[in-house]
């Protein structure tokens, strides 16, 4: 069960957001009804050849330090990429190797609020920490296997993570599903939803659907947590403090929209081919995808406390914005780029806005963007 269970967490770094298919414009009722604003690239990091400081063998993580850079977990090139707001490389943090402060296959990746940045490493002890100009400090939390993954940086020395246990009980193999909040130690301090279920290692599908493709979260560095369950009905978001009390739920109606014959097609060969990519052993790989969209693909909030929650039931990016008591400010969307964002994964912080494709069809690169419109500002907490 352990092989199983590394292997299923390995697919949680690259498996988010799924789509595929042709993509419907904004009805025209909601162009009548809610302000749309713009969200336009402005830059890009990453290319096809050139400078290996540029060129990303896979992108695993992505985010924004309390310094404003960015942070690359490469898993190809075994190292955290760190470039300048506006994409100037400035270094690599870690390499290849057994040594300390080496890692040779990383399952995630996350920027603590101090500045540290943590890298889930299980092959080389367990969670190896580094300050934000690369030196290592050593392991904060040590395991060989099972690790938290799906990492978020939260506030002080603490991120997010999901985990998957699965056990013997009474004759019957037991799985459960946590999300929680990790300070340096290889259990949580705070649990922000927990659930078990049955494991059938002939349901690949229902294995998924109960974890890695069962939330959607985010955390900022006030400690509040942002968490979303994937669903084809139910769109929601709960809100938690530091400590795990919950200080605000977001609910909306939304259209059950249905996927088509391309996109579920397309969905179970990239889900399936992921998995036999990562080694998965001991399961029948075979994936059937949801029939319908999830309402929810992906959360962020920026330094005004402005909660972006991005429409699952639209392929291109349109996100919800809402203020910090949940009422609804205006609509988002990306400009000029309709299905061809379907997979990717975004970034939506005090830092700006930023994205890349978790099923690239080319080359690996970073989308950074802005909101267009002046009136809309942007400012840092």
């Amino acid at each position: 069960m352990k092989t199983l269970s590394i292997t299923l967490a390995f697919a949680v770094a690259v498996i988010s957001g799924c789509g595929g298919g042709e993509s419907e414009p904004i009805s025209e009722d909601i162009l009548e009804m809610e302000e749309i604003v713009s969200i336009i690239i402005t830059d890009s990091i990453g290319v096809e050849l050139g400078d290996s400081n540029y060129v990303f063998a896979s992108i695993d993580a992505l985010a924004h330090g309390p310094d404003g850079n960015i942070y690359v977990l490469d898993r190809g090139a075994c190292c955290v990429k760190v470039y300048s707001p506006s994409g100037e490389f400035i270094r690599r943090i870690s390499r290849e190797g057994n040594g300390p402060g080496e890692i040779t296959a990383a399952f995630g990746m996350a920027v603590l609020g101090d500045g540290r940045i943590s890298i889930c490493a299980p092959m080389q002890g367990g969670m190896h920490n580094f300050l934000p100009d690369g030196e290592w400090e050593g392991l904060s939390a040590e395991f060989t296997n099972n690790p938290p993954v799906n990492m978020v940086g939260a506030d002080s020395n603490a991120y997010i993570a999901l985990k998957i246990n699965v056990d013997f009980i009474d004759g019957e193999l037991i799985s459960e599903f946590l999300i929680g909040r990790y300070e340096e130690d290889n259990e949580p301090s705070v649990f922000y939803h927990e659930s078990e279920f049955e494991f059938d290692l002939n349901d690949l599908t229902g294995i998924l659907n109960q974890t890695l493709f069962s939330h959607e979260y985010f955390a900022d560095r006030s400690g509040n947590v942002y968490i979303a369950p994937y669903s084809t009905e139910d769109y929601i978001v709960n809100v938690f403090d530091r400590d795990g009390n919950q200080i605000l739920q977001i609910e909306k109606d939304v259209p059950h929209v249905e996927k088509s014959p391309e996109e579920i097609q397309e969905e179970k060969t990239w889900v399936e081919s992921w998995l036999r990519s990562m080694g998965a052993q001991g399961v029948v790989i075979e994936y059937n995808p949801e029939p319908y969209r999830w309402t929810i693909s992906d959360i962020g909030c920026d330094g005004q406390g402005r909660i972006w929650v991005r429409r699952g039931t639209e392929l291109a990016p349109v996100f919800d914005v809402y203020d910090a008591q949940g009422n609804s400010l205006f609509v988002a969307e990306v400009e000029g780029i309709g299905d061809d964002a379907q997979f990717w994964s975004f970034v939506i912080d005090e830092y700006g806005i930023m994205a890349y494709s978790i099923n690239p069809d080319y080359y690996s690169k970073i989308w950074l963007m802005k909101i267009s419109e002046e009136k809309v500002e942007w400012e840092q907490m």
